[in-house]
């Protein structure tokens, strides 16, 4: 008997819980309701264009075919419903519109690719064939309007920081690599007003004479020339193949300079004078010997090191033995964390475990 009233409970119970995939889905579609509501006038505009531009002659639609707005007013409906709906499971809402990329875009592509089927299924089962130019058109117009509901926020943002930013004073910057990780340091600072990329240092001849996202593209040669007509103040390198060489002369030119230089190519492109310990293990392929306070360890080489150093050092000096490399560290349990130790403890809180620093 007690059984019989538990399962009664649970079931009286269930009515009033919402699955969590779909309360996620009705929540996100509440948070994006003004993009909610673009979509639908979006999805059923486009169509109705489509008609309109298929149809409409000498300032009217043409009465003989009128029963196609009949037939796409009664399937309206059921396409606006099944095109939030697949909006939905592919998560065009309550994205952050201001940082909406390549990804959001090849969202946007498949949802219009699916719900031109559902057009296409939809009109021919339940209503009759439209014309093929319908389909089209409305296809094409469905994807640009659904993409500028999206992207014109960025854009926005984007043009008003790039128009604000040139009323204040700002650090012309020479990016050296014109590939993608000049491409990220190019879109990084273009949400740092107290930068402005100004001109690209390429080593490529095909690249010379182009533009870069819009940025003039120099030949490596050009350096010291390009840094006095730009005024350069600071020189960002982006190109993971540059020589150790070239690197080492640029470090001097800008030295020289009185020039910023700062390096996004990697942990060991380190120009400030730091590498820290699990970059250099890393790095080396050689015998190492580890000296910590008055313990000696040696290993054949930097990851074999790396794996057996288990707590947090600080590196008091680096030298060379015959065709070893010695190191010398002290423990350090504070200094190189020093300002995070609240940051720590709430990682363990959330987390339950410690944090790893190797």
């Amino acid at each position: 008997m007690s059984a019989q009233n538990n399962k009664t409970q649970v079931n009286s119970a269930n009515p009033t819980q919402v699955k969590p995939g779909i309360a996620k889905v009705l929540g996100s579609l509440a948070k994006d309701l003004w993009v909610v509501i673009l979509d639908i006038i979006a999805v059923n505009l486009s169509y109705y264009l489509a008609l309109m531009i298929r149809f409409y002659v000498h300032n009217e639609f043409r009465p003989t075919v009128s029963y196609y707005l009949t037939d796409f007013a009664k399937f309206a409906p059921f396409y606006t419903v099944l095109c939030i709906a697949v909006f939905a499971l592919l998560r065009l809402y309550n994205g952050m519109w201001r940082y909406a990329g390549i990804n959001d875009m090849n969202r946007i592509i498949a949802a219009s690719g699916i719900t031109t089927v559902i057009q296409i299924a939809g009109t021919v089962i339940f209503v009759r064939r439209m014309p093929i130019t319908y389909y089209a058109i409305g296809a094409i117009l469905q994807f640009i309007f659904i993409s500028i509901i999206r992207f014109v926020y960025r854009f926005i943002i984007v043009e008003h920081k790039k128009i604000a930013s040139r009323s204040l004073p700002a650090v012309n910057v020479m990016i050296i690599g014109a590939g993608e990780i000049g491409r990220r340091v190019i879109k990084q600072l273009e949400d740092d007003s107290a930068y402005r990329p100004v001109c690209v240092i390429d080593n490529k001849t095909s690249t010379e004479g182009k533009t870069f996202d819009g940025i003039p593209v120099l030949n490596g040669t050009q350096f010291e020339a390009a840094a006095t007509r730009y005024a350069v103040k600071a020189v960002f390198i982006a190109d993971p193949a540059l020589s150790v060489e070239s690197r080492e002369n640029i470090k001097t030119l800008c030295e020289g300079k009185g020039v910023e230089l700062q390096d996004y190519t990697g942990y060991l492109s380190n120009l400030t004078g730091r590498v820290s310990l699990t970059a250099l293990l890393e790095a080396t392929k050689c015998p190492v010997v580890i000296n910590i306070n008055t313990e000696t360890r040696e290993y054949p080489t930097g990851d074999e090191a790396l794996k057996k150093l288990t707590d947090r050092y600080a590196i008091n000096s680096v030298s060379a033995n015959g065709s070893k490399l010695v190191i010398d560290l002290k423990e350090n349990k504070t200094e190189a964390y020093a300002g995070y130790e609240a940051w720590l403890q709430k990682h363990k809180e959330e987390t339950g475990e410690e944090v790893s620093y190797f």
